[in-house]
């Protein structure tokens, strides 16, 4: 009986499994097709832009076409402010002893023959008594030469005593004048000497105007002859170190002029003349180039960094009027009338079909569709700029001869671009 009853129940779950597979088929077969999604709409180009007509009066766009001009051509080159060998001096101690007064700092303006530090040395006192020593010794000699002589020539004296004191004479005479040398290159009077007057300090004064850059040493420092004290740059000679590349020097001559604006001058303008040409070639495949300025300023620093714009003449370029180019992300644009077709805006929701290109529209009888104009965006790279003309470099593929450019109120143009951009990106399909 319980296998009866087990053969049973695995019929009717057989039979369950069948039913309900059918009735999925079924319903499958029934289903009529889901409708296919919209088809992604084709939009225009995202650098296309329809303008309408009021637009076009509010922005003041004004349209026309890329010009040939003889415009100024100028070379651009950075440099620095450099001076001299002769306006760098290292100030020396020109004999040694200890530094007992410094009064410097570094950025200080000093004068010429100011003093600048002021130094002990104990034989400096020896050799004031040494010139008076033989200040004193040619005095005699002087008076004893000229006896011998006199007794010479009355053959009194022998003659060889005669010219023995002439050579003691000059011997004297030439260490009395290398002596005085000596004291007057430490600016000492030998004649404070001859008074008695002796000291052991003697000052290093400043050989030219300019400006402290460099304190070597310290107060109480023992310095040599060629220990260096202190660095003076002057201003004197101040020139223009410009860098020219290797390709740009067939462009540079001697004598052209050049415009300069140094970096901490806020866009001041000076002028120079360049005046030497170097002939070595760097390992960057630069050459240096001086340039001197027609007005020099004491109060200019020396390796200040500076650009320079060099006049090459003009040349015929082709240009357009300085509103024609916008800058949007570091690159320049102009914009041009096309028939290409700007983006169009869709927000079609669940369930709405698409627009036909057919789709006919009710107009009122005697009207008619008013459309805008549609402009371009097309990439280009200025130059230099005079007049109000900016020289531009254009795409190979540009049509001179066709192409109507806007040349007033491009930004008004971008300003709609961006726009139309932006809502374009929030678009729902």
């Amino acid at each position: 009986m319980k296998q009866i009853i087990f053969c049973l129940s695995l019929l009717w779950l057989t039979t369950a499994c069948n039913q309900t597979a059918d009735q999925k088929t079924a319903t499958t077969e029934a289903k009529p097709d889901a409708p296919h999604e919209e088809d992604a709409h084709k939009e225009g180009p995202a650098d296309v832009v329809e303008l309408s007509t009021d637009q076009l009066r509010i922005g003041a766009v004004e349209l026309g076409q890329v010009e040939n001009r003889n415009l100024g051509q100028q070379l651009q080159l950075n440099g620095r402010l450099a001076v001299p060998a002769q306006s760098q001096v290292a100030i020396t101690a020109i004999q040694g002893g200890f530094v007992r007064s410094l009064p410097l700092l570094p950025g200080q303006p000093v004068r010429k023959g100011q003093v600048l530090a002021r130094i002990q040395n104990p034989e400096l006192v020896a050799l004031q008594q040494e010139y008076a020593e033989n200040h004193s010794r040619l005095t005699y000699l002087d008076a004893e030469f000229a006896r011998q002589k006199e007794l010479s020539e009355q053959n009194v004296s022998a003659l060889k005593v005669f010219q023995q004191t002439a050579s003691e004479r000059n011997q004297v005479r030439s260490r009395l004048g290398g002596l005085a040398q000596r004291l007057q290159l430490v600016g000492l009077s030998p004649q404070a000497a001859l008074n008695g007057t002796f000291s052991a300090y003697y000052v290093v004064t400043a050989p030219m105007s300019g400006i402290v850059t460099n304190v070597a040493v310290t107060n109480g420092q023992f310095v040599q002859p060629s220990d260096v004290i202190a660095q003076l740059t002057g201003s004197q000679g101040l020139y223009a170190e410009l860098t020219v590349f290797e390709k740009d020097l067939p462009q540079i001559r001697e004598g052209q002029r050049i415009s300069l604006r140094l970096n901490n001058e806020g866009g001041k303008e000076r002028s120079g003349r360049i005046t030497y040409i170097n002939r070595a070639i760097d390992a960057d495949r630069s050459v240096r180039v001086v340039a001197k300025l027609d007005q020099p300023d004491a109060r200019l620093s020396p390796n200040t960094f500076l650009k320079a714009g060099l006049d090459l003449g003009k040349s015929r370029v082709t240009a357009l009027p300085e509103g024609a180019i916008v800058s949007a992300e570091g690159k320049d644009y102009i914009f041009i009338v096309t028939d290409e077709k700007a983006p169009e805006e869709h927000e079609h929701e669940e369930g709405e079909k698409a627009h036909s290109d057919k789709e006919e529209h009710d107009h009122k009888p005697g009207e008619t569709e008013q459309h805008g104009t549609t402009f371009k965006q097309i990439p280009v790279r200025r130059g230099v700029t005079e007049g109000g003309y900016s020289q531009v470099t254009l795409p190979a593929d540009f049509d001179l001869a066709k192409a109507r450019v806007v040349v007033k109120g491009a930004y008004a143009v971008l300003s709609q671009l961006q726009a139309a951009s932006g809502e374009e990106e929030g678009h729902a399909h």
